[in-house]
């Protein structure tokens, strides 16, 4: 009796045993798995990182055209001996955000009309839209900005784009703008009062509806006398010609002393 029972306590604990090394070998074997997939998920994520290529640093100029620059704001202008430049700016929006301490929108234009000797020289666009620059490495980058440079005939020129990035760089405090400071001191108002003026020229204000104007003989100019001279009737639409004629006359002889 004593030997069939130390024979079952012995199956039986050979029994546990067995149970118990089966289940130590799958809970070691699930971590050793999972350890070796994410060893080899890291492997594959830094493979990816080191095979990833940014675009070319200034690549992307061909998305900038020729602007209509002559519609925008001049706001700062530079001279050096024979070097004359205006740097304009395509909206007063940009300007107000900037004065306004607001980053410049996307959609700013920035545009340098370069001179030599009184002659036209260049011209340098730089433009901001959103995402635009998102190709380049961090380092190179220079925000949402791209750049491109054009001839005396507004022909895109033959140049380093990648120049005009590394002249910038240093100036991300700015938007990456040269000009910064000029154009938070911009006086806005001044361009208000000179397009009110503009929109109404001393000529065109002036009435002539109720003007008597006469032909004069020739040999009668500058006579004393022209007011007994008969002088010929003159229809609305021809003394309208003559009555612009002489009223810019006197302005431009006015303008020019």
């Amino acid at each position: 009796m004593k030997k069939r029972l130390m024979l079952s306590l012995g199956l039986l604990l050979s029994l546990i045993l067995t149970a118990c090394s089966n289940n130590d070998t799958d809970t070691m074997g699930a971590p050793q798995q999972t350890d070796t997939m994410d060893t080899s998920q890291q492997e594959e994520n830094s493979s990816g990182a080191k095979s990833g290529e940014y675009a070319e640093i200034g690549s992307g100029a061909n998305l900038v055209k020729f602007p209509d620059f002559e519609k925008g704001i001049v706001f700062a202008t530079y001279d050096r001996g024979d070097i004359h430049e205006n740097i304009y700016v395509n909206s007063r929006e940009a300007i107000e955000a900037v004065q306004n301490g607001e980053e410049l929108p996307s959609g700013t234009v920035i545009t340098l009309e370069g001179y030599k000797d009184g002659e036209i020289e260049h011209y340098l666009v730089m433009e901001k839209r959103t995402g635009w620059g998102s190709k380049y490495s961090p380092e190179e980058r220079n925000g949402d900005w791209e750049y491109q440079h054009f001839t005396p005939d507004r022909e895109v020129a033959e140049d380093d784009i990648g120049r005009c990035f590394s002249c910038h760089a240093n100036r991300e405090r700015d938007d990456f703008m040269n000009s910064m400071d000029q154009m938070k001191e911009f006086d806005l108002e001044e361009v208000a009062q000179s397009e009110n003026s503009s929109s109404e020229t001393p000529i065109a204000a002036m009435p002539t509806e109720d003007w008597m104007v006469s032909e004069i003989p020739a040999h009668m100019n500058g006579s004393k006398d022209v007011s007994h001279v008969e002088s010929r009737s003159i229809g609305e639409e021809e003394k309208a010609g003559i009555l612009q004629d002489v009223l810019l006359t006197m302005y431009l002889h006015q303008y020019n002393n």
